[in-house]
C-alpha cells in the first residue's frame, strides 16, 4: 500500500511539474513530499522497500530525458521554418522591390513610346501635307468661319491685339488704316488699304495702284508664339455705296511673308524648298478668306505680310492660326 502512494506521489509530482524527475522525494515524518528536491539514490537507501516505485522513478527519468530532446528537437525544427518563413518574407519584399523598379521603367518606356508617337503623328500630318500639295506652295485648306474664329491668333479681337500692335507701310487715309486690316473687321472700310502707287489712276470704271511696290502690314504678338498658318480676305463690298462695284473689288493675289523672334533681330523671310522666297496664294474675291497652312508650326513675336500682285489697290484682311 506505502509503495503504491509512493508511485503515486512520483507521477504527480512529474505530472504536475512541481519538482525535477528523479529527483522529487523527500522523507519527512515517514511521509514523501515535492518541497525540496533529493537524490534518487537517497531514496533508495532510504526507502529499500519501495523498489517499484523507484524503477517508476528511473523510467520517468528517462521519460523527461526523451520528451526534453523530443522539445528541443521541435524547438529546432521550429526555428529552421520560422528563419524559412522570414527568408521568404525577405525574398517576396524583394520580388516586389524589382518589380516596382520594373514597372517604374515599363512606365518610361510608355511615355517614351507616347512622345515617339506622337512625333510619328506630326511626321504624318506633315508627309499629308505635302502630298497634297500640288506645288511648291503651302497646302490651302478650308476652314468655317467659326474655325477661324476659334483658331485666331487673336486678331479679330481687339482685347486681345491692341490697335498698336498693328502697323502698315502706309494707307489710303484714316478709314483704310492698317488697324482695320484684322479678319472680320467692322470699323471704317473694313480692310486695310495703301496709299495709291506712282501709276495711280481715277476713273469712273476702274481705280488702281500701278507701280504700288515695298508695302507691308506687321503684327506684334508681344511674345513668341506657335504659328500654323495665315488667313487672308478681301476689301468688303460697301452695299451702301453705288459704285462699289466698279472699283472697289480689291484684294491680295499673292504675297510673301517674313518672321521675328522675341530675341532675334532678324528677319526671316519664309522660303520655299528650293531656298527661294515663298509665295502664299492669295483671293480671288473680295469676301472669301483663303487659308495657307505652313509647311512647319513657326514660333515667332513677329509676322509680316508683304502683297505681291493684287486686283485694283492693295487692300486686304488677315490673321494668323494657331490650330
Amino acid at each position: 500500500m506505502k509503495s503504491l502512494v509512493l508511485c503515486c506521489v512520483i507521477v504527480n509530482c512529474f505530472v504536475l511539474g512541481l519538482c525535477d524527475v528523479p529527483q522529487c522525494f523527500k522523507l519527512k515524518f515517514g511521509e514523501i513530499s515535492c518541497n525540496q528536491s533529493v537524490d534518487v539514490n537517497t531514496v533508495i537507501k532510504t526507502v529499500p522497500a519501495q523498489n517499484e516505485c523507484l524503477s517508476m522513478a528511473k523510467g520517468l527519468e528517462v521519460f523527461a530525458k526523451v520528451g526534453k530532446m523530443i522539445g528541443n528537437k521541435f524547438e529546432q525544427l521550429y526555428n529552421e521554418e520560422k528563419q524559412k518563413v522570414a527568408d521568404a518574407k525577405m525574398i517576396a519584399k524583394k520580388f516586389f522591390q524589382l518589380y516596382n523598379e520594373e514597372k517604374q521603367k515599363i512606365e518610361i518606356l510608355n511615355n517614351q513610346i507616347s512622345d515617339i508617337t506622337k512625333e510619328m503623328n506630326t511626321c504624318n500630318d506633315f508627309r499629308k501635307i505635302t502630298t497634297m500639295r500640288e506645288s511648291s506652295v503651302v497646302v490651302q485648306k478650308d476652314y468655317s468661319t467659326p474655325q477661324l474664329k476659334k483658331c485666331g491668333v487673336g486678331m479679330q479681337d481687339i482685347n486681345k491685339i491692341k490697335d498698336n500692335q498693328i502697323t502698315g507701310s502706309s494707307m489710303t487715309d484714316l478709314k483704310h488704316r492698317p488697324q482695320y486690316g484684322r479678319l472680320f473687321e467692322t470699323r471704317g472700310i473694313k480692310a486695310w488699304s495703301t496709299q495709291p502707287g506712282p501709276g495711280y489712276r481715277a476713273t469712273i470704271d476702274k481705280w488702281s495702284t500701278f507701280g504700288l511696290k515695298n508695302q507691308w502690314i506687321t503684327v506684334d504678338l508681344k511674345k513668341d508664339t506657335k504659328i500654323i498658318g495665315v488667313v487672308t480676305a478681301g476689301r468688303p463690298p460697301l452695299l451702301l455705296s453705288p459704285t462699289y462695284r466698279l472699283y472697289h473689288k480689291q484684294w491680295v493675289k499673292t504675297f510673301s511673308m517674313e518672321y521675328k523672334t522675341d530675341k532675334s533681330n532678324k528677319l526671316n523671310s519664309f522660303l520655299d524648298p528650293t531656298g527661294k522666297v515663298e509665295v502664299f496664294q492669295g483671293n480671288t474675291d473680295m469676301t472669301t478668306p483663303v487659308v495657307n497652312i505652313f509647311r512647319f508650326p513657326i514660333t515667332a513675336r513677329w509676322f509680316t505680310i508683304r502683297p505681291i500682285d493684287y486686283n485694283n489697290w492693295i487692300s486686304m484682311q488677315f490673321d494668323l492660326l494657331v490650330c
